[in-house]
């Protein structure tokens, strides 16, 4: 196996310390525009190191960072730009000619390609045929020659004591610049000391969490996942794996279902059934690339409903009137100022004040409807809601973020819901703790407290369960989509600290028992820090906002040039960093495979 691209040879230029990399080196490579198209951040390099002698060369192995083609003739910084306009104009003009006139050879000594790159702590031992890649024994020798791996070398160094024989491993992607290098994860190790997605709007994060969770099913170990959406926005990307896992959409509260879905699912009938479907398929959630295929998701949708796959829990917790504001209060004063707070403040304590601490019944919440009376009857005047109902903005306000949520909690005391249709904690807990198959769970509602107090519910239940019991298997994983939503690092509502316990919790002292924690956000910085501290394996695209970089920087010891690559991310491609589940704990590039093409492929299976 050939170890070295032939004729791409560099030098050694400079080496400094750096606090997060050991070493920071440059290297540069005389400038051809082939050259220039061929190099690429993630490219790894070999280097002799000081640990060279006479029985053979010792290769230091660095990973380039950043690549950028320098014309030396215009200057080294933007500051040479500021000299008279014509002689920079005409310079400029002088030097756009070389970099196209040097297509396989240079001639220019003004021209190079100039390259950043770090340490991984391994080297190459040419003379040691059993095992020539080791722990690195001594830094890189500034000056000498700088070779670049090739594709067979780079993959062999970035799966490195990765069995996939004995191992269970998942394939994540490609390596960005040469899709002949896959890149493997170890599953246990990526669940077990859990991960987090970290990007801007639009990177695809939601589509790199559709295919971990289909390539996690698919291994030949049984896995269980359960994905909070507060989006709604999987159901489309996992259609396949609702199918194909026996999975399961679980709503909290009929509430979060369109009337004429719950209708079916609480009364299934072949005249509701079609009504339902299409109401169904009007408001799916589905990226673009997949909205033409929308009329394709019919017969799935239909095939989902008629399996009973979606199942509505109903809580069986009971909660204060304390507890209730805690949750509605923040979205009802809003960013109102001084005196409307005061108002509002004022009301709440006239007509909740002396029930805090009683249960939230749905008379309770009848007589609170009451007295507050928007639309109705006042059952009696009282003169801070009065002052309130006064202000039409106020009026509206209380209407949708106070009223509304009240008469739910009535309506839904109404209702009768068929057994066939619900599902409770314990079932699900024991299909969490079955080893014979793998599970998948779609965790959605109207309401985000809701949504949280179960993922409090579910994950503290399943962890008390296996640490009585002593379960390490199988292997559940929690993905909290929004995470900021879950574990913000400063928790408003009470749902927000319940759901930011039980997942420190899980991060802290889940992998004992086989349970793991995964994350995706576009807001780092609104994260708890000590949770993000917990996470053994990152995925990083575009992050536009510096104070983001940073908190993710500082979690995994990242600097500030190894964040450079991703400022030119594609939409699926990331920065894969993990200390356990790769092969070797340096960054990554990497381009993950597009969910939407599996989607695709699965419904031309279908047929249809």
């Amino acid at each position: 196996m050939e170890s070295f691209r032939k004729d791409v040879i560099g030098r050694l230029l400079w080496a400094e310390a750096d606090p997060n990399t050991r070493f920071k080196y440059t290297i540069w490579f005389d400038y051809t525009r082939k050259l220039v198209n061929d190099l690429h951040e993630g490219d790894l390099a070999a280097v002799p190191n000081f640990a060279t002698d006479s029985n053979g060369i010792r290769y230091s192995i660095l990973q380039l960072v950043t690549v950028m083609p320098m014309h030396y003739a215009l200057g080294t910084d933007i500051k040479d730009l500021k000299g008279y306009p014509g002689f920079v104009m005409q310079a400029a003009k002088s030097a756009s000619a070389d970099w196209t006139e040097q297509e396989v050879e240079s001639y220019e000594d003004t021209t190079k390609i100039v390259c950043e790159a770090i340490p991984t702590n391994l080297e190459y031992d040419e003379n040691n045929s059993k095992e020539p890649i080791q722990s690195e024994s001594a830094m890189a020798m500034v000056g000498k020659d700088v070779y670049i791996l090739t594709s067979e070398m780079t993959e062999k160094i970035f799966n490195r004591g990765i069995n996939k024989t004995t191992e269970n491993v998942i394939v994540i992607g490609d390596l960005i610049r040469d899709k002949n290098v896959k890149i493997y994860l170890r599953v246990e190790d990526l669940i077990k000391t859990h991960f987090g997605v970290f990007g801007f709007t639009g990177v695809g994060k939601s589509n790199l969490i559709s295919t971990l969770v289909s390539n996690l099913l698919s291994t030949s170990e049984p896995i269980k996942v359960v994905l909070f959406d507060l989006m709604d926005e999987y159901t489309g990307l996992l259609v396949d794996q609702l199918l194909a896992y026996n999975g399961k959409v679980i709503c909290l509260g009929e509430k979060t279902l369109m009337k004429p879905v719950f209708d079916y699912i609480n009364d299934p009938s072949t005249d509701k059934l079609d009504f339902a479907v299409n109401t169904f398929l009007k408001n799916i959630l589905l990226p673009k690339g997949l909205k033409g295929k929308k009329v394709k998701f019919k017969p799935l949708i239909k095939e989902i409903l008629q399996n009973n796959r979606i199942k509505v829990f109903e809580e069986a917790f009971t909660r204060t009137v304390e507890d209730f504001l805690s949750e509605v209060w923040s979205d009802v004063v809003g960013q109102y100022g001084s005196t409307k707070k005061g108002k509002l403040n004022k009301m709440k304590n006239d007509v909740f004040g002396e029930h805090l601490k009683y249960e939230l019944t749905a008379e309770l919440a009848q007589e609170f409807i009451e007295k507050l009376g928007v639309d109705e009857f006042r059952s009696r005047p009282i003169a801070s809601v009065t002052e309130v109902l006064k202000d039409p903005d106020l009026k509206e306000r209380i209407r949708y973020t106070l009223i509304e949520p009240l008469k739910q909690i009535v309506e839904s005391s109404k209702l009768q819901i068929n057994e066939d249709a619900k599902i409770d904690i314990q079932e699900i807990i024991n299909d969490l703790n079955d080893e014979s198959k793998s599970s998948l769970y779609l965790i959605i509602s109207h309401n985000p407290h809701k949504v949280r107090r179960f993922a409090s519910d579910l994950g503290g239940y399943l962890f008390r369960n296996r640490r009585l019991k002593g379960l390490i298997s199988p292997l559940v994983l929690f993905i909290f989509d929004e995470a900021d939503q879950f574990i913000p690092g400063t928790p408003r509502s009470d749902s927000e600290k319940l759901s930011k316990s039980v997942i420190e919790t899980l991060t802290r002292r889940g992998r004992k028992f086989g349970i793991g924690v995964g994350i995706a956000t576009q807001r780092s910085a609104y994260l708890d820090t000590n949770i993000m501290g917990q996470l053994h394996t990152y995925f990083i695209s575009k992050l536009p906002r510096k104070y983001d970089r940073d908190v993710v920087g500082e979690a995994f010891s990242l600097s500030p040039d190894q964040f450079t690559q991703t400022f030119k991310f594609q939409k699926g491609q990331w920065l894969l960093v993990s200390h356990e589940a790769t092969g070797i704990d340096v960054p990554i590039p990497i381009q993950a495979p597009n969910a939407e093409d599996r989607i695709k492929e699965f419904l031309g299976k279908q047929g249809v």
